[in-house]
């Protein structure tokens, strides 16, 4: 009954607030009730959110010529306690707030500016956009709406379940570097107060606040994960016998084995030189590729609901220990993608300034500069990727199980002793791995600088 009511809504008022709120539908309405088709996908929703598609058979109020539209909408999941719990009441309206506020924003920057920023396949069109909002007809709870293009119909589909190839990794590396590329030039371009705005619309989504857990669940399978890594460590001690690994490590865990959210919360720290509006979950679970036969040509980002401000290396970070294979590390690998980024950074940045390189204002965001300024953030996207490992690569049944505790009682037992075995040794590799290179990179570092 409390679907079907939902249903209604979705094909009835939801279709006329679509209609209302953009000005190249307004001449259009649906004529019978045939003329809006709901379907709901399988395998678009999340552990927050459900996904349905919606259909419209659209016909001209003076032409009776007709038009197909598809779009995805996007509502929330669960009653009050777990949108609380689960921080929906933050992920939503922020996600919200990067389509309505934060890309409309970058566009108007690109087009004043004149410059040759193509910003049309960022992310996908959006149609109606509300958070906070209450209808009746649909739920007696707060809701938000995200009603978006299928952007499916344009050839933008999932790539790669984990590790992606080089040609994904620079399409990545370039597209998340186009939208840094844009906080950047509103800085350099003298209009921090945009930015400012912008970023002060962002609802803060803290490891750590008045001093206590923010991110519970988080804070949950950190432990967990560390647990599970200095385990593995102290059972292969030869894994951190190179010059300089061990004590690195050995740091880590004597500072933050039972509290790794205080490090978390340490990444996000801003300034007002590097930091930038973040996508915030960067990783191939979160982008659309396009393809020509097998080859990759663009991709759109996609579900903004962990967007931060703070330093691009939470982005890049997290997307390259994820989705970079620990063989494509190697001879130079982990460099030229961060060199294929910043390529992109500074040829945005300079194509919205209109200045060269090598002009005095953009020496902060200079390779070498960079560099530098991002080894201070990357542990960041170390921990959050080896947080995600024991269930990226665990088996069909293990997720399950993950999936029903964390849904459950993340705080049970029972989710941890799945998670400390769920993969296998294929995990404990790939996350020592992890954890080695950023070692190996000076990326804790910062642990020992406090």
């Amino acid at each position: 009954m409390e679907q079907d009511k939902k249903e209604r809504f979705l094909t009835s008022q939801l279709v006329d607030k679509i209609i209302q709120s953009n000005a190249d539908l307004q001449d259009y309405r649906t004529v019978s009730a045939g003329d809006r088709t709901l379907t709901t996908p399988q395998g678009l929703d999340g552990f927050m959110s459900v996904i349905h598609r919606l259909t419209l058979k659209l016909t001209h109020q003076r032409s009776g010529a007709t038009k197909y539209l598809t779009v995805m909408v996007k509502v929330m999941k669960g009653d009050d306690n777990f949108r609380q719990k689960s921080l929906g009441l933050v992920l939503f309206p922020n996600e919200i707030n990067v389509y309505s506020a934060v890309i409309p924003a970058f566009e108007q920057l690109v087009r004043e500016a004149g410059a040759t920023l193509d910003l049309r396949t960022l992310a996908p069109r959006i149609y109606l956009a509300e958070a906070g909002v209450r209808y009746p007809a649909y739920s007696d709870q707060e809701e938000t709406f995200l009603v978006m293009e299928d952007v499916s119909v344009a050839g933008f589909v999932p790539g790669p379940r984990l590790n992606l190839d080089q040609t994904h990794l620079e399409l990545m590396a370039r597209k998340i570097a186009q939208f840094h590329a844009c906080s950047y030039a509103l800085r350099v371009g003298g209009q921090s107060e945009t930015l400012r705005r912008l970023v002060k619309q962002i609802i803060p989504l803290n490891f750590l606040q008045d001093g206590k857990i923010f991110f519970e669940s988080y804070d949950i399978v950190f432990k967990v994960v560390f647990e599970r890594l200095f385990r593995y460590f102290d059972e292969k001690p030869a894994l951190l016998e190179q010059a300089n690994i061990g004590d690195r490590v050995k740091a880590l865990r004597s500072k933050y084995d039972t509290t790794p959210s205080e490090l978390m919360q340490r990444c996000l720290e801003r300034d007002e030189q590097y930091s930038v509006i973040l996508h915030g979950d960067y990783n191939r679970n979160n982008v659309l590729f396009r393809y020509e036969g097998k080859v990759p040509q663009d991709v759109m980002l996609i579900d903004f609901q962990e967007n931060r401000c703070g330093s691009p290396a939470l982005d890049l970070s997290f997307f390259m220990y994820m989705n970079m294979p620990p063989e494509a590390w190697a001879n130079g690998g982990w460099d030229q993608l961060l060199a294929v980024y910043h390529r992109e950074l500074m040829r945005c940045l300079c194509d919205i300034v209109k200045l060269q390189p090598d002009d005095e204002a953009l020496q902060p965001y200079r390779f070498d500069a960079m560099k530098e300024h991002l080894q201070k953030h990357f542990i960041y996207g170390a921990i959050i990727a080896i947080k995600f490992l024991p269930c990226m690569l665990a088996n069909e049944q293990e997720v399950q199980e993950i999936v029903h505790h964390f849904h459950t009682d993340v705080t049970a037992d029972a989710f941890r002793q799945i998670y400390l075995i769920a993969g296998g040794e294929i995990v404990n590799e790939r996350i020592s791995k992890v954890m080695v290179h950023a070692a190996q990179q000076g990326y804790l570092d910062m642990v020992e600088k406090e």
